[in-house]
């Protein structure tokens, strides 16, 4: 069936590549770790759609974190080159823990030409993605991942939960939460037929490479390649990381000894097999979205951050880091100046946007989302094919369930990395809900 040159519906797509030198600090562990060479490479992947007056673009890019100064400030340089408001650019960070940073967190210095680099590669895709649009006509599915992308909560009997640990550790009963095996899919097909650009979404924390000295783009670039060599190098293949903030591609429940998805033939089988599903999709697809009408609904929420813990409470980090002086360190620093993020930063503004395409939703936030939120989200979600988001206009931190915080573990503990007050994860759900009936019935 081909798409008629009378659509509507606009979607123009571009890349660009902003892999450094070998020499700079990688950001995603507690350790300082320095690349060494390339593995494969940085990109900024961005999509523009626009029907009638409105018009908006979402760039991936292949950063671990992208923090609120640097969104504003790219969204300002696009909105110049452009004329379109600033806010209707989106940025995503994959979530890599393999590329250097933009800004200083944990170990990792940000470097200027490196973060000039970033900022040039988003704004070269997102402008000449807006310069590509063209008629199209746009298809959706949601793919199943059975075997990939587990909760790395482990319980214990002590009442305690601990990223990694796994069920060959004494107390062990079970993992604290579920997984999301969803593979949401949305693709475009123009005048000819041909796939310009598809947009897949699954919920792990891309981390088959996680602690490695080289620059890759992990889970995300294997995918793309894998892909563009099934559909062309020409189809943009943009990767949203899902709400991940508890699940990785670590299988601990029983525990396997040898970790499929982990490591160089993990992340080679991860992407494959992630591509392959979404190919399952697009090939399924035949019939286009009727009526791609396209709404952006967009909220600024302000969420409170929540107090240091008392000693000993349940997300109190120290009894667990007197062993490790490098987080010590952190976890130091993060308790001197909690005082002055409370009375200065507090509460923390939370961007968070809903994109409707006829059936099709995308919902963002900008935390490490714990899955158990995007699961609500998209159980209360009116869409067909319902896209969830993290890491989307800036980073808040994590955003754990309330079980969670009764149970403590690394993404509880307060820092830069998890800030706000445990009901974060429902006044996030909550806003997106009424987003979503928005910009379907409003």
């Amino acid at each position: 069936m081909k798409p008629t040159t009378k659509s509507k519906f606009y979607c123009g797509a571009a890349e660009a590549e902003f892999t450094p030198a070998p020499g700079l600090s990688l950001l995603g562990q507690m350790y300082e770790r320095i690349a060494t060479r390339k593995r494969d490479p940085l990109t900024a992947n961005a999509v523009a759609y626009r029907q009638g007056r409105e018009t908006v673009v979402l760039v991936a890019v292949d950063i671990c974190i992208i923090n609120d100064p640097f969104v504003r400030q790219t969204q300002q340089l696009f909105a110049k080159r452009t004329g379109l408001p600033a806010g209707k650019l989106l940025i995503h960070a994959t979530h890599t823990h393999v590329a250097p940073t933009v800004f200083d967190l944990l170990t990792a210095k940000a470097n200027r030409g490196f973060v000039a680099r970033v900022q040039r590669a988003i704004l070269d895709a997102a402008v000449r993605a807006v310069r590509n649009l063209a008629p199209v006509e746009v298809f959706s599915g949601t793919g199943q991942m059975d075997h990939m992308g587990w909760n790395r909560r482990a319980m214990f009997r002590d009442g305690s939960s601990r990223m990694y640990s796994d069920s060959k550790t004494p107390g062990f009963i079970g993992l604290e939460g579920p997984r999301d095996p969803a593979l949401p899919v949305l693709f475009t097909r123009d005048a000819g037929g041909a796939i310009k650009v598809v947009v897949v979404n699954f919920a792990t924390h891309p981390n088959c490479l996680e602690g490695e000295r080289y620059y890759s783009a992990d889970l995300p670039g294997e995918v793309r390649r894998q892909l563009k060599a099934l559909l062309g190098p020409e189809v943009v293949v943009v990767y949203l990381t899902g709400a991940g903030g508890n699940v990785a591609p670590s299988i601990l429940d029983p525990l396997e000894a040898d970790q499929p998805w982990r490591g160089e033939t993990g992340v080679r089988r991860s992407g494959l097999y992630l591509a392959g599903e979404a190919a399952k999709v697009i090939a399924s697809a035949t019939r286009p979205i009727k009526a791609p009408v396209l709404r952006v609904v967009q909220n600024k929420l302000q969420i409170p951050l929540r107090p240091w813990p008392k000693p000993g409470a349940s997300n109190d980090p120290f009894p667990w880091i007197k062993e490790r002086p490098d987080t010590l360190r952190y976890y130091e620093a993060a308790k001197a100046e909690w005082p002055e993020r409370t009375a200065k930063r507090n509460p923390v503004p939370v961007l968070v946007n809903v994109i409707r395409i006829g059936d099709t939703a995308f919902c963002t936030n900008p935390a490490e989302f714990f899955v158990e939120h995007g699961l609500t989200i998209r159980k209360q979600s009116p869409a067909r094919v319902t896209f969830v988001t993290e890491l989307t206009d800036g980073y808040c931190g994590y955003v754990p369930t309330k079980k969670a915080f009764t149970r403590g573990g690394y993404e509880t503990w307060p820092a830069p990395t998890s800030q706000l007050a445990s009901v974060a994860g429902k006044q996030i759900t909550t806003a997106t809900g009424r987003m979503l009936r928005t910009a379907f019935h409003g």
